[in-house]
């Protein structure tokens, strides 16, 4: 009777266990990216009254014969399968659609979670909403927004962004002209072009085309257009040429190299050299026998501009855009994968952390390696079945119920034995 008392204890504590699992799984219906729990039990050692027998002499053999000593839990596990998503229309929500964790700087070490609201700093760190720990990842070269994702990722890999950056100016080194001469236009024909250039402080200059219609090539017959390029800004003529067309009417002259040498270059960089594409040029005939030339729209020059904005895409890279309509990287987020994500370390605040049996993080760019992609304005919720999880409770509630009853009944027979005279 005492052996059934204590299997009895030891079922109370098991489904104890069961019934403090459960009500943490429905207390966490609503925390982000929460992993419900399950607990699986396991019987604890049976002792031996007899041994098993093989067959002898005619007779068939026996079975032992074990008594066992009650249950306890074998394991606590997590369901590792991933929540449905919210929106939040917040561009620093963060989801990982698949496999993967973001990396944090907790004090310097890395932690992980699957809780991506994260929000801005005092100082623009991308840090996580609900703890201040840091967002991890590469960030890009602040020219010319490279980002090397071969370099390690540690306590000091915070992600930057600065909302009112400024943006370093580019000097123009290229721009295009395009369109069509009309070939029925008459020798002396004036057409000019305009496009603004930008030195390496930003500054603009406008830069003046002048094309005249010359006598054709005696020989081939072919159109020529003759080009003189000035600007407010510089002494006298740039440069002078002619365009040449082959029999399609297509431009023989690739491009126009000029080096631009400022009046007043206020410190910039000089001669300003820049490549006028001029292969989009043509010489046709048209109905109406006007001409329609203009400048193209790749100018590359950027005036000085601030990061008015920015986005974060799947890939987890953050582009910012400037008041100068241009765009840079700013940053890389990375993704941590583990061997057995089951394994991890639960260390409170949807924080993770390595343990012996989760393996060592791999840490890389989403999308690759088998780490999932990233949703910008969206959060991942909590994956507990609120349904399965009363019923559970129900099943612990009937077990805990049923084994204080083996103590009860233990206790009356007890009680009879101890009456008996």
């Amino acid at each position: 009777m005492i052996q059934a008392m204590y299997s009895g204890i030891a079922g109370l504590k098991a489904f104890k266990s069961s019934l403090d699992v459960i009500g943490n799984n429905i207390a966490n219906v609503n925390t982000i990216a929460y992993k419900a729990g399950r607990v699986t039990f396991k019987e604890a050692l049976s002792q031996t009254i007899s041994g098993g027998t093989g067959a002898f002499e005619g007779r068939g053999g026996t079975n032992p014969v074990q008594v066992g000593l009650g249950v306890s839990v074998g394991s606590i596990d997590s369901n590792m399968t991933g929540g449905s998503p919210q929106s939040t229309g917040r561009d620093t929500d963060l989801m990982v659609n698949g496999a993967g964790y973001f990396v944090l700087a907790d004090a310097g070490k890395r932690v992980f979670s699957r809780d991506g609201s994260f929000a801005l700093d005092g100082q623009n760190n991308l840090v996580s909403a609900s703890s201040g720990m840091k967002v991890l990842g590469w960030a890009a070269d602040p020219l010319t927004g490279a980002i090397n994702t071969s370099a390690e990722v540690n306590g000091n890999s915070g992600i930057n962004i600065p909302i009112g950056l400024m943006s370093n100016a580019r000097a123009t080194s290229q721009f295009n002209i395009g369109g069509n001469f009309s070939l029925s236009a008459p020798v002396g024909t004036t057409e000019q072009v305009q496009s603004p250039v930008y030195d390496s402080l930003g500054s603009v200059h406008n830069l003046e085309i002048n094309f005249t219609r010359a006598a054709d090539d005696p020989d081939t017959g072919a159109a020529i257009w003759d080009y003189t390029i000035t600007s407010p800004d510089a002494t006298g003529v740039v440069k002078s040429g002619s365009i040449t067309f082959d029999s399609g009417g297509a431009s023989k002259t690739a491009s126009v190299d000029i080096a631009l040498q400022l009046t007043t270059p206020n410190g910039s960089a000089q001669p300003l050299k820049l490549k006028i594409d001029t292969s989009g040029l043509s010489c046709l005939g048209t109905m109406d026998g006007k001409s329609t030339v203009s400048p193209g729209g790749n100018n590359d020059g950027l005036p000085l501009g601030t990061l008015e904005s920015y986005s974060i895409g799947q890939d987890g890279v953050i582009t910012g855009l400037f008041s100068n309509s241009s765009m840079r990287p700013l940053g890389k987020i990375a993704i941590a994968v583990f061997t057995n994500p089951s394994g991890l370390n639960r260390q409170g605040n949807n924080i993770l952390s390595e343990s012996p049996n989760s393996g060592t993080a791999r840490i890389g760019e989403a999308g690759f390696g088998g780490r999932g992609l990233i949703s910008s304005g969206f959060l991942e919720s909590s994956n507990v079945d609120l349904a399965q999880e009363f019923a559970n409770m129900i099943i612990a509630q009937r077990g805990f119920q049923a084994n204080s009853r083996i103590i009860t009944t233990s206790d009356q027979v007890l009680q009879e034995l101890v009456q008996m005279k």
